[in-house]
């Protein structure tokens, strides 16, 4: 599914208009009824419910205004205030405006604050308020009569009322996510024909409540045609990457997986790493680790096996490990390269000499990526495709730039650095974009604030190592690696809370991801995918 911007979205406008496939005025009339059908779906019947529509001006306007028209006749008591002077409604709007009027509903023309009140004050309660005021193009605070219905459809949802907005919540960017110092915070967002950046990015994303797509018709071509489209992760496009099991297979034909890493005090990562690997599907797992650990992690895998290599006084991995690694590397099909490593001076030399001279596919996390901090020109030099999973700490190490702007760039930040490396980037947090070294780019929806502890990250190494292994290249192995990792933390976290969530609940839910990927696979192939939701949190009071 295409993740937009609001200018890519204009172009879709555009390009469904012009190319004859709908007018202006059926788009408007397909979103407006979209939003009553994603109410009744959520809400039930909206008949005698008590409706508030505040309307803007422009298009977002309009998309309300047909909204009350279906409200109205499925038997809802619909109140409609357009904020500010009734003759600047013009186009596909006044069509939608007039066609209102003739069934009787009276439009307020909300000229001031005193008037906005008044309307709100008609009705001691209110079921249901939709935000119509600003659409995507919006930009900037919202100011006087604006931000004065900002506020009341926050009193509203403070009082219990659902707020449900149309495209995007007033005071949330389409681009960025950023808000205003004063936002609306919806119940339900609806928006129309692709979801846009800025209702998965903080911190609109915790600003737009639950969140349906409805098909209005676009002709998604004009932008599926371009070398470098953004996607959102579903759920049916990341089963439809699930490699498939021969039913000959055995532990060397679904993949052999190298894990190399470990330190005194690290054990854990290396081991969680490995396991994670076989619990995506691997056949055959080992872990190169520093000798005088051997032990230590024969006691903490089973499945997986050891291979104890030449280590340092510090007991870290030694240079001298490195013809012993190169060696097993060539029979492996993916090195993970990372976990636990230390940032031992000679471990991290070993780090960069391995991904110079193996050319073999590379996943290369943790320490793995702070050994190349000040070398990322050799990143580029390596013979090997390279999946590179940096959190914002890492990215700041590697790039010099400020997590902060890194932050407020995450998806363009990730396709560019994915370029300049020609290396698949993972950038990991709240949400995880996986960038390719076309410029490709995809954001996943999965996952959730209880898997902010220690060692997912060595989880989510383990588990795209994995993918790579059994025949993935390495931009789908990890984007769909990504969405498997947030899906089993999920269903760890309706199994046991979010609160005390670990790394080990969610590599044991591993498999049951996968499962449920397989048979919607299953299912897809025998019937049309169902339609595709996303529930961000709820927002903050702000």
């Amino acid at each position: 599914m295409l993740l937009v911007t609001a200018e890519e979205m204009r172009l879709l406008d555009r390009a469904t208009i012009e190319g004859g496939h709908a007018s202006g005025e059926a788009l408007m009339e397909r979103a407006g009824a979209g939003v009553v059908e994603a109410m009744e779906r959520r809400y039930g019947p909206t008949l005698g419910l008590r409706v508030l529509v505040l309307c803007g001006t422009g298009n977002n306007g309009g998309d309300g205004l047909v909204a009350a028209r279906h409200l109205r006749a499925r038997g809802a008591e619909v109140h409609v205030g357009v904020l500010g002077d009734h003759t600047r409604v013009r186009g596909e709007a006044l069509v939608h405006l007039d066609r209102l009027t003739a069934t009787g509903i009276t439009v307020a023309s909300i000229a001031d604050e005193d008037e906005l009140e008044r309307l709100v004050a008609s009705r001691d309660e209110w079921d249901l308020a939709l935000d119509a005021l600003l659409g995507t193009g919006a930009r900037g605070e919202p100011e006087g009569l604006l931000a004065a219905a900002v506020q009341v459809l926050r009193r509203l949802d403070d009082g219990g009322t659902h707020v449900i907005a149309l495209d995007l919540p007033t005071g949330v960017h389409a681009d960025t996510g950023e808000i205003a110092r004063r936002a609306v915070r919806a119940d339900l967002t609806v928006t129309f024909g692709c979801p846009k950046r800025g209702h998965f990015l903080y911190p609109g994303r915790a600003f737009v409540g639950a969140l349906e797509v409805v098909d209005i018709g676009l002709a998604t071509g004009a932008l599926a045609a371009t070398p470098t489209p953004v996607s959102l992760a579903t759920a049916t496009a990341m089963a439809a990457l699930l490699p498939a099991r021969d039913p000959r297979a055995h532990k060397s034909s679904v993949g052999r997986v190298l894990v190399v890493g470990g330190s005194v005090g690290l054990t854990g990562a290396v081991a969680l790493a490995a396991r994670a690997a076989l619990r995506a599907g691997a056949g055959y797992v080992q872990a190169a680790i520093p000798s005088s650990l051997n032990d230590v992690l024969e006691v903490k895998l089973t499945e997986e096996m050891t291979l104890p290599m030449p280590e340092t006084a510090e007991r870290t991995l030694a240079i001298a490990a490195l013809e012993p690694l190169l060696a097993r590397a060539a029979q492996a099909d993916v090195i993970a390269l990372g976990p636990g490593l230390s940032r031992h001076r000679e471990a991290a030399e070993l780090a960069r000499r391995v991904v110079a001279e193996c050319d073999r596919p590379l996943v290369i996390d943790a320490d793995g990526l702070n050994a190349f901090e000040g070398h990322t020109d050799a990143l580029m030099r390596a013979p090997g495709a390279r999946v590179l999973t940096p959190h914002l700490g890492e990215m700041h190490r590697l790039t010099g730039v400020d997590p902060g702007t890194l932050e407020a760039r995450r998806i363009d930040a990730a396709r560019e650095w994915a370029q300049r490396w020609r290396s698949v980037v993972v950038l990991k947090g709240a949400p995880t974009v996986t960038a390719s070294p076309e410029g490709q780019a995809t954001v996943n929806p999965t996952g959730n604030p209880g898997m902010a502890t220690a060692g997912m990250g060595d989880v989510l190494t383990g588990a795209i190592a994995a993918l790579i292994a059994q025949g993935l290249a390495p931009y789908d192995a990890a984007r769909l690696g990504v969405y498997a990792h947030g899906m089993a933390g999920d269903l760890a976290a309706g199994e046991m809370g979010q609160y005390g969530l670990a790394a080990g609940d969610a590599l044991e839910s591993l498999p049951l991801a996968l499962l449920a990927l397989a048979r919607l696979r299953a299912e897809s192939a025998e019937t049309p995918a169902p339609a595709e939701r996303a529930r961000p949190e709820r927002a903050p009071a702000r």
